[in-house]
This record gives structure tokens, C-alpha cells and sequence, in this order.
């Protein structure tokens, strides 16, 4: 049976429909591609941007929460946290977030301080019950309503937009604290409830010289011995390695813990290692700028002198006070030194733990004492060095946060604990 062939017309009509559907698949296969790539670039830049609007919003709600355990008020820490995030985001890569977000005229009295940011409070961080109280601990940051620039996201009818949270505060409480200086201060054991004596502003002999003698018979501590500790270091290196800023994993010292004194004035090695705070190195040793960086902030004032029974003589003197240090004033009372934002340099560095301990009725020349608690001190001055004026003086600001073994027990209680970011039970961003 022959076979039917198309006329030359019908062909033609063929072609003509198979060439509109061949323009159809290439506009819709066009589509698709764009839109993956949308989704590619887009979806690559909002996260992106995503990661690092909430590593600054890490680290104001950190450095928030570093402030309410200093004793600052609800409206301080709030003002930390503009202070830090303000900073994060003037870096040059978060620009386009700093152009979105908005921290001019911050409201500090409130939790909604502008636009985009809010720092609440909280009693506990899970669950995070905002309040106003001034003894919460923890505390949440969280930045809204950030628009992003679109690509080809526009295609998809969707607009960018990021936001991050992030809630710290104190963790619970450590076990043993591994960063500890060779200091100690004797608490007075009559007023264990007051923290032995301790009161934020407070000054203190942590080491006496050769020619001091305390008064009272409670905080001496035995013929050779000036207020050093042995945390496990080689003698005089250990200190002077201690002293600035060495701290040994293996060395963890908790509340109860007997620990040994270190007998001998140290002198060289107490000065050399402290008095890299203020931006000391000396020759021909291991300290150095790299390892053992400078304070940002080293201004002294008014040197406070101490007399035969270590007692400071002029307590109201003219001295830096660690107020003016937290505020960062170079205009009262600083004498001498500077403020920089040099990279040989870092915050914090004249802050020290220091162990406050129990030294009634010690007579030996090596003694063992008890920790009784983990206190800050500002370091107020120089070292000098000279064994006769060897002495070291700080100011109390608080019981003190470090890092160490925090206990898994919840029921665990000590006067030790560090600072960490919690997960925002509010929220998914944290």
C-alpha cells in the first residue's frame, strides 16, 4: 500500500507550531535559570550578611553582660551595647548593615533603645522574662528590620531582610578558675557574708616590701613571705610569667583550695611581669609586646604610698581610679600614660584575679592558704623596683568571672563563673 506524503503546505504548518513551542520552553527554562540564580546570589548574600550582623550582636549582648557583673546599672549595660555593636559595624565589610541599622539617639532608659536595636533584662535566660529589675544577670540584644539590597530577588517577589539575637550572661558557676594571678589578699574571716571585707572601690595592699609589717595579726603571714602564691610555677619565673598574664591550664585554684605562698620579695620578676600592663618590656627575658600586650588604657594619677604596717596612707589622693578607667577619662588624673587603640594593646589587661584568702594565725615562713573567694582588682600603678617600695596596690571592683571548669551541676554554688552566650529561647536567630 503506498505511503501518504505530506504536502509541501502541511509541512510548513508543522514547522511554524514546532518553532512557537521551542520560543515557549526556551522562556520558561530562561525563567528557571534566572531564578536559581537569584536564589544563589541572593539567598549567598543574606546569609552572608546574616552571619555577620549576629557576631556583633554577640558581642554587645557579651560585653553588655560584662558590665552588669562589673555593678554597672540596666542603662550602662545598654549603653555598652551600643558602644560595642556602633564599633562592629563601622568595620568596612558590615557596611551596608550600618547604613540600615540606626543607633543615633538611643533611648538607654528603655528596652526598645532605637529603631532597629533593643537590650532587655532578664532574671534567668530560659525563660527570658524582660523586667526592669537591676540585679538580672542576663541580658538579650536583638536587631530587627535590616533590608538588604536585591539582585534578582525582586524576580522572585521577595525583599531581604535579616535580623539577629543573642542573649548572655553568667554562666553557672566554675568549679576552679585557670586564670589566676600569684597574688593574694587576706579577707577578714569576721564578715564571710560581705564578701570577707571586700567592697567594690576599695583599695588594697596585694603585695607588701621589704619594709612593711601589717598591723593586724590576722593577714600576717610569716617571716619571708609577701603575698605571692605558688601556682605551680618555677620560683621567681613563675611569678614574673604569672604576673603577666601566664596562666597555666593545669593550675586551676578553687574556693576551699589550699594553696602554698611563694616566701621571698621577688622584686625584679613581681615588676617585670606586672609592669608589662603598662607597656614595660625589658630587656633580655621572654616578656614581650606580642605575648604580654600593653593595657589600652595605662594613666596613672597620684602615687599611693603605703607606710611600715601597710597601710595606705593617702587613700583620698589624686590616684586613677578604675571608674575613670571604665570611662575612659584622660583628662582627671592622669598624670602619666595614654589611652590608645594601638594593636600592641588590649582592654582589661590592669584587671586582675587575684585569690582573697584565709590567712588568721599563719607564722610559718611557707605557709599554705585557704581560697576563700576570687576577687578583681584595677591595678592602680607601677611596680617599682626597689624591694623597700616593691608594693603592689589595687582597687576592688567584684567577684570575679574568668574562664575555668564550670560545673555541670546546676546546684553546684561557688563565687566563680565566666560569661557566655546562651540560646534565645525566643527566637531561632541566637
Amino acid at each position: 500500500m503506498p505511503t501518504k506524503r505530506l504536502s509541501t503546505d502541511r509541512l510548513i504548518n508543522v514547522k511554524g507550531k514546532q518553532q512557537g513551542a521551542i520560543i515557549v520552553m526556551f522562556t520558561v527554562g530562561l525563567f528557571a535559570i534566572v531564578a536559581m540564580a537569584a536564589l544563589a546570589l541572593d539567598s549567598s548574600h543574606m546569609l552572608l550578611n546574616k552571619g555577620r550582623l549576629q557576631n556583633a550582636v554577640d558581642s554587645a549582648a557579651l560585653s553588655a553582660a560584662k558590665t552588669l557583673q562589673d555593678g554597672g546599672t540596666l542603662a550602662e549595660a545598654r549603653q555598652t551595647a551600643v558602644g560595642v555593636l556602633s564599633q562592629n559595624l563601622n568595620y568596612l565589610e558590615n557596611t551596608e548593615i550600618s547604613d540600615v541599622v540606626t543607633l543615633t539617639s538611643p533611648d538607654y532608659s528603655a528596652n526598645q533603645v532605637t529603631a532597629h536595636l533593643s537590650v532587655e533584662f532578664s532574671a534567668l535566660p530560659d525563660p527570658f522574662i524582660p523586667g526592669a529589675n537591676e540585679t538580672y544577670e542576663y541580658v538579650r540584644v536583638k536587631v530587627e528590620d535590616v533590608n538588604l539590597d536585591n539582585f534578582l530577588a525582586q524576580l522572585m517577589d521577595f525583599d531581604k531582610q535579616v535580623r539577629a539575637s543573642a542573649v548572655a550572661g553568667r554562666s553557672t558557676d566554675i568549679e576552679c578558675l585557670n586564670k589566676v594571678v600569684p597574688l593574694l589578699v587576706c579577707g577578714d574571716m569576721n564578715l564571710p557574708d560581705d564578701n570577707y571585707g571586700m567592697s567594690h572601690g576599695q583599695l588594697h595592699v596585694m603585695k607588701i616590701g621589704s619594709k612593711q609589717k601589717p598591723s593586724d595579726p590576722d593577714i600576717t603571714l610569716g617571716p619571708g613571705n609577701f603575698q605571692l602564691l605558688d601556682l605551680g610555677g618555677p620560683g621567681g619565673k613563675g611569678i614574673e610569667q604569672g604576673l603577666a598574664g601566664e596562666f597555666s591550664p593545669g593550675s586551676c585554684v578553687s574556693v576551699g583550695q589550699n594553696i602554698p605562698t611563694e616566701p621571698g620579695n621577688k622584686v625584679g620578676p613581681v615588676a617585670d611581669g606586672l609592669n608589662t600592663r603598662f607597656g614595660e618590656w625589658p630587656n633580655g627575658n621572654q616578656l614581650n609586646s606580642a605575648d604580654h600586650p600593653r593595657d589600652l588604657n595605662t594613666c596613672e594619677g597620684e602615687k599611693l604610698i603605703v607606710d611600715s604596717e601597710a597601710s595606705i596612707t593617702n587613700p583620698t589622693a589624686d590616684y586613677y581610679s578604675y571608674a575613670e578607667y571604665y570611662n575612659q577619662d584622660d583628662t582627671q588624673h592622669c598624670a602619666t600614660g595614654n589611652i590608645t587603640s594601638s594593636s600592641i594593646a588590649r582592654a582589661d589587661r590592669r584587671k586582675l584575679p587575684v585569690v582573697i584568702g584565709n590567712c588568721d594565725g599563719k607564722v610559718n615562713g611557707k605557709n599554705v592558704v585557704e581560697v576563700k573567694s576570687i576577687g578583681c582588682f584595677f591595678l592602680t600603678q607601677r611596680v617599682e623596683h626597689t624591694g623597700k617600695t616593691s608594693i603592689i596596690i589595687g582597687e576592688y571592683v567584684s567577684e570575679c568571672g574568668s574562664s575555668g571548669n564550670a560545673s555541670l551541676d546546676p546546684d553546684f554554688d561557688s563565687d566563680n563563673f565566666t560569661i557566655v552566650l546562651y540560646r534565645d529561647p525566643d527566637s531561632p536567630d541566637s
